[in-house]
């Protein structure tokens, strides 16, 4: 387990999932600082400091959902490409189906998870201990 605190932008819509993920990232032993943003844009915002974002420091981990609104997970994804230091910040990418790895092509394998969304609140816990040991690696290879 990483013994510092990681400052994640997570990407999510929905709100009883953000709920069980922050108590999950509890029970896991998983330090955060999290900042949730609920859609596309916003999360484009964040990450390229417009709006009230502007002086808001890059995430060190993004959590990404692919399914969002006002802009998919997809489209989040095609601009990051566009900006080298994004492409340095680790990337989970979340999704209920396992016919999305497309989403990976462009980017640095090794600095990018895929992970399909657990139906269970253990699946949450474990998905919150893979996202610690992905950082763990990327932070310490």
């Amino acid at each position: 387990m990483s013994t510092r605190t990681i400052s994640i932008l997570w990407a999510e819509d929905n709100i009883g999932d953000i709920l069980l993920i922050k108590e999950a990232f509890r029970q896991a032993g998983l330090l955060h600082n999290l900042t949730v943003v609920d859609d596309g844009v916003e999360a484009t915002d964040f990450l390229f400091h417009r709006g009230r974002y502007i002086h808001t420091p890059l995430p060190e981990l993004i959590i990404l959902d692919l399914n969002m609104p006002k802009k998919t997970g997809r489209e989040v994804i095609q601009d990051i490409k566009t900006s080298p230091p994004l492409l340095l910040i680790p990337l989970v990418i979340l999704t209920s189906s396992k016919d999305d790895l497309d989403v990976f092509e462009g980017l640095d394998a090794k600095r990018c998870l895929y992970l399909v969304k657990p139906q269970t609140f253990q699946g949450l816990i474990d998905l919150a201990k893979q996202i610690n040991d992905f950082w763990f690696s990327i932070e310490n290879p």
